[in-house]
């Protein structure tokens, strides 16, 4: 979301120590689980010139109690928000309603969304293997429109980010990082590693999905809503 082009709005970041956010003429608040990245997030605000708390302001907390998080900060949430953002945070998400609640509320009528996250695509993963915790959290696909439209989201849009799953999972550089295991068998541009989807303690448990394509299992979406 480019800020730049909606001046003068207030801005709700979840996940804002992985973000980007620029502030011309927004106020923007980012949300983070972790202090090490809102303590990152805020000092490259304030080496990045931004008017840090004025314009631009990092809290902990947690989007199933963002209240909470605001509330402990004394900022205002409820029909706050011009736009509300994340990106990747809602993967693992436990309560996932109580968090696109908690967007809902703290947007004003005319507010929007743009949440992005992985999801699985079928509405539940074969029983007969084990599962990765990360992807029995992810929300099934068809689930997250009637979701938001339930919350009293309108225009929701679940849109395909065109980010595919397959073969992204541990990038070119990483190869050469001794933290990834050396593999025999099929070889990467004859480096003598090899790129798998799963490495360190977990590489016999959750072998099986080798053998998997990552897209047909999950598709990375934005969820976009407009509060009425």
């Amino acid at each position: 979301l480019a800020l730049r082009d909606c001046c003068g709005d207030v801005v709700a970041d979840a996940n804002a120590g992985d973000e980007n956010v620029a502030t011309d003429g927004a106020l923007v608040v980012g949300v983070d689980l972790a202090e090490s990245e809102v303590k990152h997030a805020t000092k490259r605000g304030i080496e990045r010139g931004y008017s840090v708390p004025n314009r631009l302001r990092f809290l902990r907390g947690d989007v199933e109690t963002l209240e909470e998080a605001f509330g402990k900060a004394n900022v205002p949430m409820g029909n706050e928000f011009d736009v509300c953002i994340s990106n990747g945070a809602f993967c693992l998400v436990t309560d996932k309603e109580k968090a696109f609640r908690n967007v809902f509320k703290a947007l004003k009528s005319g507010g929007r969304m743009a949440i992005s996250t992985t999801t699985i695509v079928s509405d539940r993963l074969d029983p007969s293997f084990e599962w990765p915790v990360c992807m029995r959290m992810f929300a099934a696909l068809e689930s997250l429109k009637p979701m938001c439209e339930e919350i009293g989201f309108r225009n929701v849009e679940i849109l395909d980010a065109d980010s595919p799953m397959e073969g992204m999972e541990i990038p070119e550089e990483a190869l050469m990082d001794d933290k990834v295991e050396e593999k025999e068998g099929k070889s990467d541009g004859g480096s003598g590693k090899t790129r798998f989807k799963i490495h360190g303690k977990y590489v016999d448990q959750f072998a099986f999905l080798e053998n998997m394509d990552m897209d047909e299992l999950c598709k990375v979406v934005t969820v976009y809503g407009e509060k009425p």
